[in-house]
């Protein structure tokens, strides 16, 4: 058994890569929760720097601020200016923006079993059908890959793959600069329990559905094809929530396969909610991360806030 920390949007990528999203669902695949999103959030901030929300509740108070769903570049200018001054002081950093995953293996046999239900000794650019086949060739140049590194592998571990290859090389997570602030300023991290993915993850990928694992990799494909992860990343530094979420969520059901579905993107956002409401029980302030996504989102953060009573003052002043 091994624990590790990932992006909550993601959590199911967590077994096959390590790199860093359905406008429409494709048959067999989960809805996406986390697409439709409150438009009075999507605002510009009036403060320099990312977005960010504030929740009160008497005397005590919890700084909100939205994390980018991916990387930014290195040496990536940013106004820290308002997260070095809330860090200040601060009761904690509230790591709403992860969850850790438990993933395991029973047994020896169970692995050989599933590892050989991933893998195909026909190439993958062989068994699949036009347009797919030139559109997926198209994507992997895009990304840099040779045919060899997919190659033996199924269309879903493929699409998994190709949508990790396409994050940018050299790109930097923020969340980790801002740790590395919170531990020099003496703030405690307080983090979410651990999520076991090791039963339905092992299922699912043991029993895909050839269309299933087609849908996916044809979102993988359009991903590629329309990610920006430039335009993006700058949206996020200088507060701009539009730019910031504009890019593709076309593999998110691809996602939500793995992780359990909407019903766990859901307790996710439940106990991110709760994270920030233990917050807001100790007089003075926290500060809190949270993947903006899921924080604007329709069944989001945010709504969940408002939801216990709680005032949220938004970037754009309301």
């Amino acid at each position: 058994m091994m624990m590790i920390s990932v992006p909550a949007w993601l959590a199911g990528l967590a077994l096959l890569v390590t790199t860093p999203a359905l406008a429409q669902v494709a048959p067999g695949l989960p809805e996406d929760p986390g697409a439709a999103v409150v438009e009075e959030l999507v605002v510009q901030a009036k403060e320099p720097g990312p977005a960010w929300w504030v929740v009160r509740d008497g005397d005590s108070t919890v700084y909100i601020l939205g994390m980018p769903g991916g990387g930014i570049p290195p040496k990536s200018a940013w106004d820290r200016r308002y997260l070095d001054r809330r860090l200040k002081g601060a009761n904690s950093l509230i790591l709403a923006d992860s969850i850790r995953i438990s993933v395991g293996i029973s047994s020896f046999g169970e692995a050989l079993r599933l590892y050989r239900s991933l893998r195909s000794d026909v190439p993958l650019e062989t068994r699949l059908q036009e347009p797919l086949r030139s559109q997926f060739i198209a994507a992997r140049r895009t990304v840099g890959q040779p045919e060899r590194r997919y190659a033996r592998w199924s269309p879903f571990v493929a699409s998994l793959m190709l949508v990790g290859d396409s994050a940018p090389k050299g790109w930097v997570d923020p969340r980790e600069d801002i740790i590395r602030a919170a531990r020099k300023a003496r703030v405690k991290r307080v983090q979410a329990s651990a999520y076991d993915a090791s039963s339905s993850a092992g299922k699912i990928l043991g029993s895909m559905d050839p269309a299933v694992e087609t849908a996916c990799l044809s979102a993988a494909v359009r991903t590629v094809q329309r990610a920006r992860p430039a335009e993006t990343a700058e949206g996020w530094a200088r507060g701009d929530v539009a730019g910031a979420i504009s890019g593709p969520r076309d593999f998110e059901g691809c996602l939500l396969l793995l992780n359990g579905g909407p019903q766990i993107w859901r307790a996710i956002v439940s106990e991110h909610t709760r994270l920030i409401a233990e917050g807001l029980k100790t007089p003075g302030h926290s500060v809190a991360l949270v993947d903006l996504s899921m924080l604007v989102a329709e069944e989001g953060v945010i709504r969940r806030l408002e939801d216990r009573g709680l005032t949220v003052t938004g970037p754009g002043g309301s």
